[in-house]
């Protein structure tokens, strides 16, 4: 019995963790500008002596690009890992989307969103 092509699900359906594509830019270079985050993955860091353990790679588009071209940059800092599962499990209960605005900025030794 032969499958329809429109009963074979997207993958975006089936799994959550998808590919974060996206121009590489350093943190710096988006510090103090708004940003919408779209998406991020946490994994163990490369760099253990550094930061908090883990790696946090965000996916984002700045707030005022009317394309919403889509970048990517990394963070070790334990406050944004901490900031980003807080605003999952928020967004999760509202069963909202992963989208939401912030600003990098950065405190002392470490980055935050604001």
């Amino acid at each position: 019995m032969a499958e329809t092509e429109a009963a074979i699900p997207q993958i975006g359906s089936l799994v959550k963790d998808t590919a974060l594509d996206g121009e590489k830019v350093r943190v710096d270079e988006i510090l103090n500008k708004e940003i919408v985050v779209c998406g991020f993955k946490i994994t163990a860091s490369k760099y253990k002596d550094k930061g908090c353990g883990y790696c946090s790679k965000v996916q984002f588009y700045f707030a005022d690009d009317a394309n919403k071209t889509r970048k990517v940059f990394f963070s070790g800092s334990g406050v944004v890992k901490e900031q980003l599962e807080e605003a999952k499990a928020a967004l999760d209960k509202t069963e909202s989307p992963l989208l939401f605005k912030a600003t990098v900025k950065k405190v002392g030794n470490y980055y935050s969103f604001v």
